[in-house]
């Protein structure tokens, strides 16, 4: 191996290192968000309007972490294939099984975000600062309740 083979395939080394990395980074983050998000939308004080919009990035969130996973894990595909040829080695297939774990579990985050945040005031439960249900939320809960007694009676 010449000296610009080693120096090629220790930067691509270092680079798969780096994308591994990123890789196991982004569900982190978007745990993160996606709490933030949800804690925002269940505990301030936000319009029905703002609560969807709040919900709708969260679901446009997920869906492009999920896009980014599978470009990582193809630039990583490749970046393998390279240092194995460098080796003198084949590359054997390898299983995205993390890819499509990751993948699956931000889809269900984005698919329970696009569902909530089609009536977001059933979901979640607005207090005012001294911790009581505000008089909309009392409202609304006592309109359930009595579709509740008026189903239930049918």
């Amino acid at each position: 191996m010449s000296d610009k083979e080693a120096l090629i395939y220790q930067q691509n080394c270092e680079e798969f290192r780096s994308l591994n990395g990123f890789f196991w980074q982004i569900p982190l983050i978007m745990m993160t968000l996606n709490g933030g998000l949800w804690y925002s939308v269940a505990s301030l004080d936000l319009s029905e309007t703002a609560q969807r919009g709040v919900l709708w990035f969260a679901v446009l969130a997920n869906l492009v972490m999920v896009a980014g996973l599978a470009r990582i894990r193809n630039v990583m595909a490749s970046l393998l294939i390279q240092i194995h040829s460098y080796q003198g080695t084949t590359a054997t297939g390898r299983p995205r099984i993390i890819q499509i774990l990751f993948s699956l579990l931000l889809g269900l985050a984005a698919i329970g975000a696009a569902v909530v945040s089609c009536s977001p005031r059933t979901h979640f439960t607005r207090k005012s600062t001294d911790g009581a249900p505000t008089k909309e939320t009392a409202e609304a809960a006592g309109d359930m309740k009595a579709d509740a007694r008026s189903k239930a009676a049918k």
